[in-house]
């Protein structure tokens, strides 16, 4: 199964939900999504909008591939469970109050996740995440982490 969430964010986000759909369409696969604020009418995924935080945990624990959103949130979490991960992240201001490309980019450059900046590129880089070797990020206090590594990568 195939999992992909659109994150909690109240902006829409219909070039992932498209890009998704395509490839539940194509793929023959079970696609579940969490649509969060995004309406979109999928006829190949199952999709519902929100689901409680162990809800939510459980998709992430099922899934042998995790679609994402550029939020660290439920990216943490699947690094955690060790998830094999592909993040399409939000345009600054139409998609999110933030740019997470910046983010994305570092984490795939670390091989933590494969960051997809082209929403065409899914599918190949869904079939990359069945081989590709995901690193970790050292365990501990999410904060703490992030901002010893942002000022690592940003000095």
């Amino acid at each position: 199964m195939i999992f992909a969430s659109l994150g909690t964010m109240d902006m829409p986000f219909p070039r992932m939900a498209a890009a998704v759909e395509r490839w539940a369409e194509v793929s023959g696969e079970e696609v579940i999504v969490q649509t969060g604020y995004t309406e979109f009418d999928y006829c190949h995924a199952k999709a519902f909008d929100f689901c409680t935080k162990e809800e939510m945990r459980e998709y992430i624990s099922r899934a042998e591939i995790l679609i994402l959103q550029g939020g660290w949130g439920a990216i943490s979490e699947a690094m955690e469970l060790r998830k094999r991960i592909v993040v399409i992240p939000r345009h600054d201001v139409t998609e999110h109050i933030h740019d997470q490309f910046q983010l994305i980019r570092k984490l795939d450059c670390m091989g933590c996740v494969i960051g997809v900046f082209d929403e065409g590129e899914l599918p190949c880089a869904i079939e990359k995440s069945r081989h590709f070797q995901f690193k970790q990020l050292p365990k501990g206090n999410a904060v703490s982490i992030i901002k010893q590594k942002l000022s690592e990568w940003f000095g």
